[in-house]
């Protein structure tokens, strides 16, 4: 039997477990910028949800923009709309952590790829976790191969 590289058959008895170096970290990449969409999102909500209150919801004028649309609503009921919408965002933000999860472990790659779509919804602080998580959509759909 002839081995055409000696050294890469020596180093494969050697260190068994050790992976080619013919793959590229974009997933390990596209993991670790969907964790932080989703950490940033997650930030971003959560001190919405604990700053909103009655005096905040006046001051920046939503009682009066709802107020045209639904005339009979108070703002008690707007400031419950706004903090449930501000829980479903708290919800979506939590797929783009567990989609940057399984690309770090290059596991079920259309579980991440949901996520990393989930994710562009999930907003954060001026739209920012919504161009990380298509940045790491992009990366993912480029490295599907490296997935088992």
């Amino acid at each position: 039997m002839k081995i055409e590289n000696p050294s890469s058959y020596q180093d494969s008895i050697n260190y068994p477990y050790q992976q080619s170096s013919n793959k590229s970290s974009m997933p390990l990449i596209a993991g670790i910028l969907l964790i932080v969409a989703g950490v940033f999102s997650l930030i971003s909500f959560i001190t919405s949800y604990l700053v909103l209150d009655l005096t905040t919801i006046e001051s920046m004028g939503f009682v009066t923009q709802f107020q045209q649309i639904y005339p009979d609503m108070t703002a008690e009921q707007i400031l419950g709309f706004v903090r449930t919408c501000t829980i479903v965002f708290l919800i979506i933000a939590i797929f783009p952590i567990l989609g940057g999860i399984l690309a770090l472990k290059k596991k079920m790659w259309g579980i991440a790829l949901a996520c990393s779509i989930i994710g562009l919804f999930s907003i954060g602080i001026l739209f920012t976790s919504s161009v990380i998580s298509l940045i790491a959509m992009i990366l993912l759909i480029i490295s599907r191969n490296e997935f088992q």
